[in-house]
């Protein structure tokens, strides 16, 4: 027997009333999935200007010290900015340093080298002078000349700037091999701005394959262009492939698999030590 005032959902109100529930849980999931993207890109681009600062101040920092060598050291005479030996095999471990490498990573272009020469100052921590990878020299090699390599190498399928110290006064790497410094890295392409002898002003900028031995003394400026990526092997953008165009190198080329949102940054430096 029914209670008076109590009547049930008819079919039709059922099918309603689920329908409606239906379309605001797939309003409600939409809006999430869209928050989590936009949070998930917005952590892309955090690491992404992270990496690119970061890099941008180690090389940065290198090239204004490129070219130091304290007056009361050696001979007093500075190195060059640059180690540029010519003339030799890829075998003796000095000359590969300038070498033009190929990327082996996805992206289809080659990053350029920097090395960067200069009488290495002793830092606070007991008077120790040390490498860019913060490897110590001893006593005998606290005066010595140092290079400092960096490149562009790739692991596991993530691109990082990579370094390595040589030892050019004792003519040997203080290192096994190349240490990254900063993931997310993928691409490194490089200028020099080159005075003419007429007013001791940049007239041109030219990648080293096209330096001459009469260029080398000339560089007064360094330009530098890097891609930078998360540092991870997937990003959180759209799969679609990119195309960045780096200072003088070929466009490059980025997977649609990697999910990667990319940014160039790029400087200018003067170089500060004066070899006149």
């Amino acid at each position: 027997m029914n209670t008076p005032g109590q009547h049930g959902f008819s079919l039709i109100e059922l099918m309603i009333a689920i329908t409606l529930s239906l379309i605001l849980m797939a309003g409600a999931m939409q809006f999430m999935a869209s928050s989590r993207q936009t949070f998930e890109l917005n952590g892309d681009i955090s690491r992404i200007q992270e990496n690119g600062r970061i890099a941008m101040d180690i090389l940065v920092r290198e090239l204004r010290m490129a070219g130091y060598r304290h007056p009361l050291n050696g001979d007093g005479k500075p190195p060059h900015y640059f180690n540029f030996e010519k003339n030799c095999t890829d075998s003796h471990s000095s000359c590969t340093l300038d070498s033009h490498i190929n990327n082996p990573a996805s992206i289809t272009h080659g990053s350029d080298r920097l090395t960067i020469q200069y009488d290495p100052p002793s830092d606070d921590q007991g008077g120790v002078a040390r490498d860019c990878l913060g490897t110590r020299l001893d006593a005998t090699e606290r005066h010595s000349i140092i290079i400092n390599s960096y490149t562009i190498q790739t692991v596991n399928g993530i691109n990082s700037l990579y370094c390595r110290g040589y030892n050019k006064s004792k003519a040997e790497w203080l290192e096994k091999g190349a240490q990254p410094l900063i993931d997310g890295i993928d691409n490194m392409q490089v200028l020099y701005g080159v005075a003419s002898s007429s007013n001791n002003s940049v007239s041109r900028y030219l990648p080293q394959s096209a330096l001459t031995p009469q260029d080398w003394p000339n560089i007064k400026t360094v330009t530098i262009a890097l891609l930078v990526s998360n540092g991870l092997q997937q990003g959180f953008a759209h799969a679609q492939k990119r195309q960045y165009q780096l200072l003088d190198s070929k466009r490059l080329t980025t997977p649609d698999t990697d999910r990667q949102s990319r940014r160039i940054y790029s400087t200018t430096v003067q170089l500060r030590n004066s070899h006149d």
